[in-house]
């Protein structure tokens, strides 16, 4: 089959295909950074790192309020600013943390059935873009270290496309896009909604009720939208987005990996030559 002719799928990354270094690698090391910092060089390092925790949040916080939704997602700016706000250096280079870390065992992973689902939509005739609010210069590394890079002809990113998740523009930024398979409610279902494509949620924390019940089933279960609601109400995101009512985040499917998300796309968009 042409290029042309194949049908375009994205992916987010994080959650739906690997795990990242963030939270046991990127942020320590940013915390240890602001420890040297004046304002709080003279603190136990527990209280420390809650207040560089929460300075950090704040910071998020601000750009996510005043809808800088490109520059939320510029780590390196981020910690520097949090950084010279506490009269301390600019935040270590975050890309090459990544760098550092995906060479560190165990630090990056590929979640399950990650590898074996690209390969059956590989094989099976798609054409598959990863569309992730992480900058490309933070993601691409990741990909590269796990093997799995040379699945994706394009990494979509805000930085790179101007717009971030939900914002349809992002989407709108892929020809031809059929379907997106990702972990958020707010940034990937709604988004994919509103871009008119192929919503599937992988929810890798589906109840057991739903997670027994045939893939096709499951979103027409009668307590698949209560599940909906309840994962909404503890989704710290929703508060930028008073758009994202459970309505507006139902997705076409629900998957618990990599693996059935292969699935469905092969089922309802299936090419294979």
């Amino acid at each position: 089959m042409s290029a042309e002719h194949r049908p375009v799928i994205s992916f987010d990354l994080d959650g739906v295909v690997m795990q990242n270094a963030w939270n046991d690698g990127i942020e320590p090391r940013i915390l240890e950074h602001l420890r040297k910092s004046p304002a709080l060089l003279d603190l136990h390092p527990d209280e420390a790192d809650r207040r560089g925790r929460a300075a950090i949040r704040g910071e998020w916080d601000r750009l996510a309020t005043a809808g800088e939704w490109v520059a939320l997602y510029d780590w390196d700016n981020i910690y520097s600013s949090v950084s010279r706000s506490m009269g301390g250096e600019p935040a270590p280079d975050v890309a090459g943390l990544v760098e550092f870390f995906c060479g560190v065992e165990g630090m990056v992973r590929l979640l399950p059935g990650a590898r074996t689902g690209l390969e059956r939509l590989r094989d099976d005739g798609f054409s598959i873009v990863a569309i992730t609010n992480g900058y490309h210069k933070y993601q691409l590394p990741v990909l590269t270290a796990l093997g799995v890079a040379e699945y994706f002809e394009r990494v979509v990113t805000p930085d790179m496309a101007g717009y971030a998740k939900p914002d349809a523009r992002l989407f709108a930024s892929v020809p031809g896009l059929r379907a997106h398979v990702g972990d958020s409610l707010v940034w990937d279902i709604l988004g994919a909604n509103q871009a008119g494509v192929i919503a599937i949620w992988l929810d890798d924390e589906l109840p057991a009720e739903l997670r027994a019940l045939p893939i096709e089933l499951r979103t027409s279960n009668d307590t698949f939208p209560r599940h909906v609601a309840e994962v909404l109400d503890k989704t710290l995101w929703r508060r930028y987005h008073p758009e994202a009512t459970p309505e507006a985040c139902m997705p076409d499917a629900v998957v618990v990996d990599l693996d059935e998300a292969a699935e469905v796309l092969s089922g309802r968009l299936g090419t294979r030559v």
